[in-house]
């Protein structure tokens, strides 16, 4: 895992509760002193339960791709989802709370190190490729 995820989960305390749920499911409750996210989490068959720093990390990633769209339009219309399809509306608030929920989840200036420390590595990482 990336340094700065495992620096952002020290950082911030948070810790990991996670419990499976049925086949490939898990149940995953984030605390920290500031707050608490609690998501079901589905990895592929024949995968691990997933760590906290692969959780944190995905959502990171969310945060990141919901910040680029200033709203529910402009977001479907770059990412080809339809606007009249019952999923789309409830997926981009699901995206929105993980946003809002990993903020909490850290505190605003531990997610606003990480989220600059991620965009740094994928911009190293772009130039290497």
């Amino acid at each position: 895992m990336s340094d700065f995820i495992e620096e952002a989960i020290t950082a911030a305390a948070v810790e990991l509760d996670i419990s499976l749920k049925e086949d490939n499911q898990y149940a995953c409750i984030m605390t920290s002193p500031h707050g608490k996210m609690v998501r079901d989490i589905t990895v592929k068959p024949g995968y691990d339960a997933p760590t906290l720093g692969n959780v944190i990390y995905h959502y990171a990633l969310v945060a990141q791709e919901v910040s680029q769209y200033d709203d529910v339009l402009e977001w479907a219309d770059d990412t080809g989802h339809k606007l009249n399809d019952s999923e789309t509306l409830p997926k981009f608030r699901q995206m929105v709370d993980d946003k809002r929920d990993l903020r909490l989840l850290l505190s605003e200036s531990i997610y606003q190190d990480m989220m600059g420390a991620l965009e740094i590595s994928q911009a190293i990482c772009n130039a290497n490729h």
